[in-house]
């Protein structure tokens, strides 16, 4: 590789990184932009009087606030009373709203309880949500008013959190709230839904492709992540507990993440890995069920394994994406890596070192989902894009193919042709053997019977030289070439007719052209012609002959001969005219013989194809 391309391979690699990092960082800042200060338009409450249940005195705290639990799996409440003052009251309906707040929320407006939108079965209070709810009509008076909220842990071991507070009329905060909800419990319901098709398509593409790694890593981790979602969502038939225990379930997802990579890179799985995915959290599992460990560090230990499975997962695509650019291993290694990203933000938000409303992993779950369908299509589309080279290739190949066989059928065609002419000139020299034959034993007849016969023996020698140019002129006639042979039969016929003192009159312009002229064929026609000039010099004697081509009524050729011989003969007399009509009929056509005062005349009729 020279020195510039190595240095443009360099800088493509540089840019290719950075927006992938970029992207990455991009994705990974979003949650943090989302904005959870109090809507314009609305009364903002900022301050609050805390205290948890069982506990004494009440604590002033700015808002937002967090409070950590102190029981596990113990139902524990606190408590926020806030104030606020308004000068007169609207005469429409307001509204108490938190943008952002963890556990379910209760609320009071002096002394008069809120109706609080009703939840959904995408709602997750423990990971965060907006809570709207609206104030009895009458509940806020002039002066001073307080709200009462109490918050209860359904899941002990995460913190509570309570952001500002506001109230206003629904043109102020329901815009906010619409936006949040969107963000928040349709976009569960979006991903889930995305998860339950992904997965029927995965699967059902594994069991047509078992053979390939990536799908069945996929396969299992998509079902394993519908168990978790399931078995962690607020409506399902399980405890709190046991909603805990799943949470071992994580770790195996992890550990098939890096399957997964390997698959993807193309790299062989180790073989501890399979029976690692099953003993890891089983083990995590009866650690928890035998006391030996709290479950909450049965918890964070999963979290650790996963976390840590993914950042092996996100090293092994990042490596096969710097060393070939593989698309597919950088489409992954960005969920990875924000999986790692958004599940550390859960940990830290979970133990209480990082205040932010939101659990931001259930959205890594759709980033990572989005990814498999991203990569999916791909590959389809790679497919296709095979598919159709492959049919490009199939079809010049078999164009090719079939440029080939034509040349083999035309070399044959050839072939075949050439021994057809063979075997027609071995008929023609047959013919010509049995014709020069007849001549020379007349020849020889003649001599013997009159030695000084000198004109009957000439007459008979240019019969037999006459014969032979006939013959052998139709050796070399091929299709189409009718015209040709008779121009040849005028060219030979004109002087013998001009010594006899003949007058003779040739007209063939409109003879229609005839195709499958073989050397037979043409001769056969020659012959029907020249018996016929024969018989008309022999028996006319004829004065006058005119030869004619046209066309019939029917479409066909027609050549007429006729003398003007004083003493025709009986139609149908003589081996002549029935030799006439046997050839024409081996041509398809017919011989029509007529006689009248001025006359004979004889009509060859030919078809507009001969006969091979």
């Amino acid at each position: 590789m020279g020195t510039r391309a190595r240095c443009s391979y360099d800088r493509g690699k540089l840019v290719a990184w950075i927006l992938l990092v970029t992207l990455t960082v991009a994705i990974g800042a979003l949650p943090h932009l989302v904005d959870t200060s109090p809507p314009q338009g609305a009364l903002a409450i900022t301050e609050a009087r805390f205290i948890q249940e069982g506990e004494s005195p009440e604590q002033a705290v700015s808002l937002p606030h967090h409070w950590m639990p102190e029981a596990l799996y113990e139902l524990t409440t606190g408590s926020y009373r806030l104030s606020f003052h308004v000068a007169d009251v609207p005469g429409e309906s307001m509204f108490l709203f938190i943008p952002a707040v963890r556990h379910r929320v209760e609320a009071w407006v002096n002394g008069r309880r809120a109706d609080a939108a009703p939840n959904t079965v995408w709602s997750a209070p423990t990971s965060g949500y907006s809570f709207l709810a609206r104030i009895p009509d009458g509940a806020i008076q002039p002066g001073d008013n307080e709200i009462l909220l109490r918050q209860t842990r359904k899941i002990g071991w995460l913190p509570g959190r309570l952001s500002q507070v506001s109230v206003g009329t629904a043109a102020a905060v329901m815009p906010a709230y619409q936006l949040s909800n969107f963000l928040i419990e349709e976009v569960r319901a979006m991903t889930f839904a995305l998860h339950i098709a992904l997965t029927i398509g995965i699967a059902s593409i594994w069991t047509a492709r078992r053979h390939d790694p990536v799908f069945g890593w996929l396969a299992a981790m998509s079902v394993t992540s519908i168990l978790i979602v399931v078995t962690q969502s607020p409506h399902a038939a399980l405890g709190t507990l046991e909603q805990f225990q799943s949470i071992s379930l994580v770790s195996a997802v992890g550990l098939m993440a890096i399957g997964m990579a390997l698959a993807i890179v193309g790299r062989r799985r180790p073989r501890q890995l399979l029976p690692a995915v099953i003993a890891v959290p089983a083990f995590l599992l009866i650690l928890g069920q035998t006391g030996l460990v709290p479950f909450p560090v049965i918890g964070f230990m999963s979290a650790c394994v996963t976390l840590t499975a993914y950042v092996v997962a996100a090293g092994i695509l990042a490596h096969q994406f710097a060393q070939s650019r593989n698309r597919d291993a950088a489409i992954m290694a960005v969920p990875c890596v924000l999986t790692v990203w958004f599940g550390a933000h859960d940990v830290l938000v979970v133990t209480g070192r990082y205040d932010d409303p939101f659990l931001l992993a259930s959205y890594a779950r759709t980033l990572m989902l989005l990814a498999i369908m991203v990569i999916l299509m791909g590959r389809l589309a790679r497919s296709l894009n095979g598919l159709d080279r492959a049919n490009d290739t199939l079809r010049q190949k078999l164009a090719a193919r079939e440029a080939e066989l034509g040349l083999l059928h035309e070399k044959e065609k050839i072939h075949a042709s050439q021994m057809v002419r063979e075997q027609e000139r071995q008929r023609l020299m047959r013919d010509l053997h049995d014709g020069m034959s007849g001549h020379l034993v007349a020849i020889i007849a003649l001599s013997e019977r009159n030695p000084e016969g000198g004109q009957a023996i000439e007459r008979a020698a240019r019969a037999a030289l006459d014969d032979l140019r006939l013959v052998v002129h139709s050796l070399d006639l091929g299709d189409g070439d009718l015209g040709v042979a008779l121009a040849a039969f005028r060219e030979r016929l004109e002087p013998q007719l001009r010594r006899l003192g003949i007058e003779f009159h040739w007209s063939t312009e409109k003879l229609p052209a005839v195709t499958g002229v073989t050397p037979q064929n043409a001769l056969s026609v020659l012959r029907i012609l020249q018996e016929a000039v024969t018989n008309a010099i022999r028996h006319g004697p004829a004065r006058r002959l005119a030869i004619e081509g046209r066309t019939t009524g029917d479409g066909m050729a027609a050549l007429s001969v006729f003398n003007d011989g004083g003493r025709p003969l009986q139609a149908g007399a003589g081996n002549g005219l029935r030799n006439m009509r046997r050839r024409a009929r081996e041509l398809g056509g017919r011989v029509e013989f007529t006689l009248g005062e001025d006359g004979a005349r004889l009509l060859l009729v030919l078809p507009a194809r001969l006969p091979e």
